[in-house]
């Protein structure tokens, strides 16, 4: 309480998230300050079970399943095959014989696995290392730092764009790397402070992150986030190679 101030009374704004725990019961995921969770105001109404994209890209990966490649084949066996054209027109080929290369699948895997990283920053990671490896998981949430004395924090995170920048099927599993425009805040923050050490907690930005995707996940999640990166998307591509 300030110098000559006669109450202790004082004005506080969070924004707290609750979801729903095995039990049924509600219960608190997280608890943003004003500056960071002023980003829910400007966040998807899902007013209706209808309007949840995340239903639309799960239906969307499960038609890509079944329409896979047949028994006895493996993602392998399309290398053989001449293709023209970048590597988004390749991949369009690819998604005749085995949807799962279809650019629509690859969209919906790396909108899950940006929700996963907003979910992980303050609460569990078992979303993010349902779609993620353990080190790009650590890239992800610590960008780098092998100390973790900060993390990477990223509060409203918004897929832009997606490019695909290769594509490589000559060996088991098959990997993709893209690079994801993504809007929202991010920020560097000391994990014992909380003090924003780069970034900012307010202001907006779009940014790109160079990921690099593996043909290895579960049904739910066919494409799995290996690699992760910051840095210009060409350091990334040898990963495919």
């Amino acid at each position: 309480m300030g110098t000559g101030a006669k109450t202790e009374q004082i004005t506080l704004c969070e924004y707290w998230t609750l979801a729903r725990s095995g039990d049924a019961a509600w219960k608190v995921v997280s608890i943003e300050q004003r500056a960071e969770g002023d980003h829910h105001l400007d966040s998807e109404i899902v007013a209706s079970p209808w309007s949840d994209s995340r239903l639309s890209d799960e239906a969307l990966t499960e038609l890509a399943l079944e329409d896979g490649l047949r028994p006895g084949f493996t993602t392998a066996d399309l290398a053989g095959v001449d293709f023209d054209g970048d590597a988004r027109a390749r991949a369009l080929d690819l998604s005749l014989a085995d949807a799962r290369f279809a650019p629509d699948v690859l969209e919906a895997a790396a909108r899950r696995a940006v929700a996963a990283w907003a979910e992980a920053v303050d609460g569990d990671d078992e979303a993010l290392e349902e779609v993620a490896s353990p080190e790009a998981t650590s890239q992800l949430l610590y960008g780098g730092d092998a100390s973790r004395k900060t993390r990477l924090v990223v509060r409203g995170p918004r897929v832009k764009q997606i490019r695909i920048v290769a594509v490589d099927v000559e060996r088991e599993p098959a990997t993709m790397t893209i690079e994801v425009e993504v809007g929202g805040r991010r920020y560097v923050e000391d994990r014992d402070t909380a003090a924003v050490v780069g970034g900012s907690k307010e202001r907006q930005v779009t940014f790109r992150e160079a990921w690099a995707l593996a043909l290895d996940g579960p049904p739910s999640t066919p494409w799995r986030l290996v690699a992760s990166s910051d840095t210009p998307v060409s350091r990334l591509t040898d990963f495919s190679r």
